[in-house]
């Protein structure tokens, strides 16, 4: 009574549950939900391209079905606070008591991963090495439009092409400042990596910024990206 009271206060809509447990159970099930779709869409976005097809047609296909289809597109992996954690969790406490969280587990491999299979495939387009290119990544908030870079996917794509032996630098506008660095100018690179797309941040400058671009947002019209 008095945590319902609380919350009309400034919520216009309240939803009663039975317990607590219940309550945060349905928010973890949630971001669990966004977790294992997103990692199927990213798991299908690899076998579009070894297929030879557009993952954003065959998805914008899909979406015509008028029931039983939600859309979610591929991206470099998640972050944010809740959608990397919240499954984890949840897999943490479903295996404490006895109960299976197989599919749970992989969903979080699938988005981790997906940040060396991005990388793999940069090197494959340039003869095959990363060693000694500049490369820049467009975007390190972990959305559009924010300044939040808690669990972004950038620093997994940042750290691999590092480790690929590139020379990694970064542009945001939004961020400015992240991990002791600043960001860098939206131009002079070998390679882009578009990991966030801000809105205010334009797509020409994106595309010259570099003589290969590689989108991994479907947001920029380069004939590279997922």
């Amino acid at each position: 009574m008095k945590t319902r009271d609380f919350y009309s206060k400034f919520c216009d809509n309240l939803i009663e549950v039975s317990s607590p447990e219940v309550a945060e159970a349905a928010k973890l099930f949630e971001n669990t939900f966004r977790q294992v779709n997103i990692a199927l869409v990213n798991e299908f976005a690899q076998i579009a391209h070894s297929l030879g097809i557009s993952v954003y047609e065959t998805l914008d296909a899909a979406n015509t079905k008028p029931y039983g289809f939600m859309k979610f597109v591929p991206s470099a992996g998640v972050g944010g606070h809740c959608i990397p954690v919240d499954p984890t969790y949840l897999a943490y406490v479903a295996e404490e008591h006895g109960a299976p969280a197989t599919f749970i587990r992989r969903a979080n491999d699938v988005n981790l991963e997906m940040s060396k299979y991005i990388v793999k495939r940069i090197a494959a387009d340039n003869g095959g090495s990363l060693h000694g290119k500049n490369v820049l990544v467009v975007g390190v908030a972990y959305k559009p439009n924010v300044a939040d870079v808690r669990e972004t996917a950038a620093m997994l794509v940042i750290e691999h092409l590092r480790k690929e032996g590139a020379v990694v630098s970064w542009h945001d506008e939004v961020v400015k400042q992240w991990k002791g660095e600043s960001s860098a100018a939206l131009a002079g690179a070998d390679i882009a990596v578009v990991v966030t797309k801000h809105d205010s941040v334009d797509e020409k400058k994106i595309l010259s910024s570099a003589p290969y671009v590689f989108d991994t947002t479907g947001r920029v019209s380069s004939p590279h990206g997922l």
